[in-house]
């Protein structure tokens, strides 16, 4: 399905994994597609998003699958209100179930979430805009980031790394991360209000920007993101990148732009292993 993350599937759910991770032992992540579970147009089948018109029950039901998959409860699940900011908010086990079955009960003016806590399960959702894992093994810290135009322009990537850095002690140096499918450069068109704060933000813009009619660009938000962990200190051998775009692969991820503003949500689940768990798997 793409390069730099493996295809998984658990029964009739199909996720998407990241090698480095996987190889550490120490963590359980998955990026959802819209393969599996249950759900009716326009958000069949696999949406986990309770705030875009969904049946509440069949998200519910959708979310427990994934948990399942991902052997833990949903109970565990922390989820934020995504405001396209550079909020990041560390997390515990008092958070536990934020949002878990509600939208109103997520952390609200939430973009970033990062924990030490083993179990506890980051969720953050998706139809276009770039997902972040970052994973620091050393420290043993995860963070779950999204990552719109918005986000990328403010460098939340970068955020996350401070946060993780500040309060766990992690070295960026140390850190592994993944950008799971976005929309791409061929199917994001944007105007001067956008490319303009890019031009003027980044000296690397022209490495993510196409031009195109009507002065208009063709943005790569994944390939800012990816350049914002390596300036943040991520080694560029350490950030995998999925290279699918949500907008050219309908079929199997959701898209916001490709279906005209109505659709479901893909998520990006990231766990650290319980102990007991971790020493299982050895």
């Amino acid at each position: 399905m793409g390069q730099g993350f493996i295809q998984k599937a658990y029964g009739n759910i199909v996720m998407l994994e990241i090698p480095s991770f996987n190889k550490t032992g120490l963590v359980r992540h998955g990026f959802s597609t819209r393969i599996g579970g249950a759900g009716k147009k326009p958000y069949d089948t696999l949406n986990l998003a309770c705030h875009v018109g969904d049946y509440p029950e069949t998200v519910i039901h959708n979310r427990r699958a994934v948990c399942r998959a991902l052997e833990t409860e949903i109970e565990q699940m922390v989820t934020a209100q995504q405001v396209h900011g550079s909020v990041i908010r560390v997390v515990g086990q008092e958070h536990a179930g934020a949002g878990a079955f509600t939208y109103d009960t997520a952390l609200p003016d939430t973009d970033g979430l990062v924990t030490n806590v083993p179990g506890l399960l980051l969720a953050t959702f998706y139809a276009d805009c770039v997902p972040l894992f970052i994973f620091d093994p050393v420290k043993q810290v995860i963070a779950s980031v999204h990552a719109g135009w918005k986000g990328t322009l403010s460098g939340i990537g970068a955020e996350a790394l401070r946060k993780m850095s500040q309060v766990f002690g992690s070295s960026p140096g140390d850190c592994l991360a993944g950008i799971a499918p976005s929309i791409g450069r061929c199917c994001y068109e944007v105007d001067e209000m956008v490319s303009g704060p890019f031009r003027r933000q980044y000296g690397w813009w022209e490495d993510v920007m196409t031009p195109c009619a009507g002065g208009k660009v063709r943005l790569d938000l994944p390939g800012a993101n990816r350049n914002i962990l390596v300036q943040a200190g991520i080694r560029p051998d350490n950030v995998e990148i999925s290279q699918i775009c949500t907008s050219c692969s309908q079929d199997i991820l959701f898209s916001y732009r490709g279906s005209q503003g109505v659709t479901g949500r893909m998520g990006a689940f990231i766990m650290l292993r319980p102990q007991s768990a971790t020493k299982k798997g050895e």
